[in-house]
């Protein structure tokens, strides 16, 4: 039986959502990094990186908007992701750190996404980066965002332009996805036995360039995987032995996607691993 369909975004439900987040009024200064980064053999500190989750309702229905990054970047080149980058000097913020890049990757307006609130930062590998997850719902219009009880309605996809320098396709992940044990698949991040969380398959929710049909054609930088029929992207092996061929939401991506499904109550955190001396 196919998971049954969670109610779509309302004014009363982003109201419960904003109250299982952390606030999203950091300090300044930020708080002192916990991790360094190295390079060249010396030691510095990371640098500061925001995304946004960015939650919307797609025919009804509660989604959460993903991107696949272009083939030619030189960092996680066709891994799923969310809209996100580097902070600079000229942002006021982190919020608007995380809504610049969104704009510029998926041009989505700024004046449309109400920012609900936020997630603990997680380093990217080798902690060359702080990165600061912050959640928002995309409204179809500008501020003021309404208050009503009935579906809020979100920018429509054909609203939604991915940049061919840094996205290839977007991922429209419907919620009911996290309650499909098909989609999910047990992993531990960072490959700490300690800190489990479920990979997620998104090959079925990926959007063509026009976005008019969810497609599963068969691109030329995927291949298929023993003569079946779902087709898998490569995207190699990171710097600490992860890897994952398939479309899947996983890597900090994937923990970021956990950690705000099980703090809505929409996913289930999975069991410790056990070590293998136990």
């Amino acid at each position: 039986m196919p998971p049954q369909p969670l109610e779509p975004f309302c004014t009363a439900i982003l109201r419960t959502l904003r109250r299982s987040l952390i606030p999203p009024n950091l300090p300044r200064p930020l708080p002192a990094h916990t991790h360094t980064a190295k390079s060249h053999d010396k030691t510095k500190s990371p640098s500061e990186s925001a995304i946004l989750i960015p939650l919307m309702n797609i025919r009804d229905q509660p989604h959460i908007l993903m991107e696949v990054r272009g083939k030619g970047l030189r960092v996680h080149a066709g891994e799923v992701s969310f809209p996100g980058g580097k902070a600079d000097k000229t942002d006021d913020s982190l919020i608007h750190t995380a809504l610049r890049e969104t704009q510029e990757e998926l041009s989505i307006p700024t004046s449309h996404v109400e920012i609900l609130g936020m997630l603990e930062p997680e380093y990217s590998l080798g902690n060359k980066s702080r990165v600061w997850p912050f959640v928002g719902f995309i409204h179809s219009d500008p501020q003021p965002f309404p208050s009503i009880p009935q579906t809020l309605p979100s920018l429509p996809l054909s609203q939604i332009t991915p940049n061919p320098d840094e996205v290839s396709s977007i991922i429209t992940l419907p919620l009911s996805a996290l309650r499909d044990p098909q989609k999910l698949a047990v992993h531990y991040f960072r490959l700490n036995l300690n800190r489990p969380y479920y990979r997620v398959g998104v090959q079925d929710y990926m959007i063509d360039k026009e976005h008019t049909t969810k497609t599963n054609t068969l691109r030329k930088d995927e291949k298929k995987i023993d003569g079946g029929e779902n087709p898998i992207r490569s995207v190699g092996v990171e710097e600490n032995g992860e890897s994952s061929e398939k479309l899947e939401v996983w890597g900090l991506s994937g923990w970021f996607l956990n950690r705000l499904a099980q703090r809505a109550g929409w996913l289930d955190s999975p069991p410790k691993g056990v070590s293998p001396e136990d």
